[in-house]
């Protein structure tokens, strides 16, 4: 039991611990009178804004000294709006520090009215979310940057010769990674001599120096093709280090930086890929894992080139690329700590069958846990890349704009038709938001099979209310329907691949799966053991893809259940007021 000591303890040991709890979380804290404008904000919240050591007034006209003269009157229309409705403020903007730094910070902020309900005061926080935005940017960039990967595989497959094949590679190198050439090295039978393939700015001394190298020639694109070593060379210093033979001929070529990745048939090393920078880069590992992708996609194409026979072994390591970058797209899910969020993805039995099916789980802008689940339709690689065009779009709308699933599936109709995507696709889209009381399931349909949500009892109900697929009319009206997720609830959405058989329609499926999952969650069944024993009910061999995801909602008021594992909260910068 806690006693109060009356002699002021309880304060001081209160402001202890907002001062600690502030200092972990990066807050500076701020206090407005409304009715003198007087700012006081502390030490935390001026090196924030970049005014620690400049002499302030006072008043609330100091924020104009930081904030960007584009975000003023973004700041100031948030500011009236929250005074006005007596709500709270949430913006988010940008600050110029003395050194020309451009910052971004997330301000909240409440209004505190008077006794007759005047706004009097509004004090809040504020928080640099620089480097989370930056880093949302750079996952989706590096997302992106995969899934093109498809349209590669899709070009290098109708080329004919080496000098066709480089001419794709160099393109799509120079626009996903700002390389200035590229050159193919191709290693002879013996390993003794490597012949190059030159699609570089380079002077015609230096093209015909490196056009035939012998196996020991101090180059990294030499040592990738012979030794099967690859290599990230981020500047000129570390190039003299590793490879001090050579480093003159990355001089007179103006190259800084660069990299080689080895080459390899099903048989052998057949040589090496390397990209070439004018300026010094730092390596990372998404970047190392795009060059290796691409070194693998530039091996296949050049095996194919060489040999017939090997045209089908290339076309085969073609559709398990696919695959493997539809694996890519769908990545682990956020795991709020009390909402536990379990993926399955089964591709199809045939290689050639790896298509569109997908999910999603991510963070919107404004804290809200969003559930995609999607089927593009067709099952080649045309329907891979179009599935990865789709996620990717979708999550930039929710981004920009926000806003309710119907609304996002609209605009994503929108794009789908302004981009010429030219492909048809299922989609749901649920968000599990906060509400005063507990939480909200919102969610819209288009065209796809009906989530199942299962109460703590086992009881289920398919969530109906379903709108017309994407790319078939983009002026077609959508729908949000909305239901109270109560704790324990389980949320089950799927693609048809887990409810359709030959020879039974998608009803009698859709009862079966509704069977099961009733009986586990009456069983007590963990989620992640729910989703593997219904992803065992698809036939050993399926005929489609099937792509499955699931959301159970754990009481708030009680610590997360081991059962669901570590939470994983990636940062959410605050939403633009």
């Amino acid at each position: 039991m806690t006693t109060t000591r009356g002699d002021g303890s309880d304060r001081v040991v209160l402001q202890a611990r907002l001062a600690v709890a502030t200092a972990a979380a990066g807050l500076g804290l701020w206090d407005w009178d409304l009715v003198t404008d007087e700012l006081v904000w502390d030490d935390r919240s001026r090196a924030i804004f970049g005014l620690t050591g400049v002499e302030l007034s006072g008043t609330v006209a100091d924020i104009d000294l930081a904030i960007h003269p584009d975000d003023r009157p973004v700041v100031q229309g948030a500011l009236d709006e929250a005074i006005v409705g007596g709500d709270l403020l949430d913006v988010e903007f940008r600050v110029v520090h003395p050194d020309g730094a451009v910052r971004w910070v997330a301000a909240l902020g409440r209004v505190l009215p008077d006794d007759t309900g005047a706004p009097v005061r509004m004090v809040g926080t504020n928080v640099d979310v620089t480097d989370g935005r930056e880093a949302a940017q750079q996952q989706f960039a590096d997302a992106t940057r995969m899934a093109g990967l498809v349209r590669v595989a899709e070009e290098l497959g109708g080329t004919e010769t080496v000098g066709a094949a480089l001419a794709v590679v160099t393109r799509h190198a120079s626009q996903a990674l700002g390389t200035t050439g590229v050159i193919l090295c191709l290693t002879d039978d013996d390993g003794s001599a490597v012949t190059t393939y030159v699609d570089a700015p380079l002077d015609a001394e230096t093209v015909d120096t490196v056009r035939r190298l012998p196996a020991g020639f101090p180059l990294p694109m030499v040592d990738s093709a012979v030794h099967g070593r690859a290599h990230f060379v981020p500047d000129l210093e570390a190039a003299a280090a590793q490879f001090p033979g050579g480093v003159g001929i990355w001089r007179r070529s103006g190259v800084r930086s660069g990299c080689s990745v080895p080459l390899r048939s099903a048989r052998r090393l057949i040589g090496s890929l390397a990209l070439g920078h004018r300026v010094d880069r730092h390596w990372r590992p998404a970047d190392r894992e795009f060059v290796g992708a691409l070194g693998a996609l530039t091996a296949q194409t050049l095996t194919r080139i060489a040999s017939t026979e090997a045209a089908a072994a290339a076309a085969s390591a073609v559709a398990r690329l696919a695959e493997t970058l539809q694996r890519s797209l769908l990545t682990a899910p956020p795991e709020p700590d009390h909402l536990h969020v379990v993926p399955r993805y089964l591709p199809a039995a045939a290689e050639a069958q790896v298509g569109g099916d997908w999910y999603d789980a991510f963070l919107g802008p404004d804290g809200a846990t969003h559930l995609v689940i999607g089927d593009v339709t067709g099952h080649d690689r045309e329907a891979a890349a179009a599935m990865g065009q789709l996620r990717n779009v979708l999550r930039g709308i929710v981004w920009a704009s926000g806003g309710a699933p119907a609304e996002v599936l609209t605009t994503l109709d929108r794009a789908v038709t302004g981009l010429d995507v030219g492909t048809l696709a299922t989609v749901l889209v649920a968000r599990v938001e906060q509400v005063p009381g507990g939480r909200l399931l919102r969610w819209s349909n288009a065209g796809h099979p009906a989530p199942l949500l299962v109460d703590a009892d086992g009881e289920v109900v398919l969530l109906e209310g379903r709108d017309l697929l994407l790319g078939v009319d983009h002026t077609a009206p959508r729908h949000d329907h909305e239901v109270p997720l109560a704790p324990g609830s389980t949320l089950l959405l799927h693609t048809d691949g887990l409810v359709e058989r030959r020879g039974s329609d998608l009803d009698a499926g859709t009862a079966r799966l509704v069977q099961t999952v009733g009986r586990l969650v009456r069983a007590g069944v963990g989620l992640d053991e729910l989703c593997d024993r219904v992803l065992a009910t698809v036939p050993r061999h399926p005929e489609d893809d099937v792509a499955l995801i699931a959301l159970r909602a754990h009481a708030e008021d009680l610590p997360r259940p081991r059962e669901a594992g570590p939470a994983v909260v990636p940062e959410v910068p605050s939403p633009a007021g």
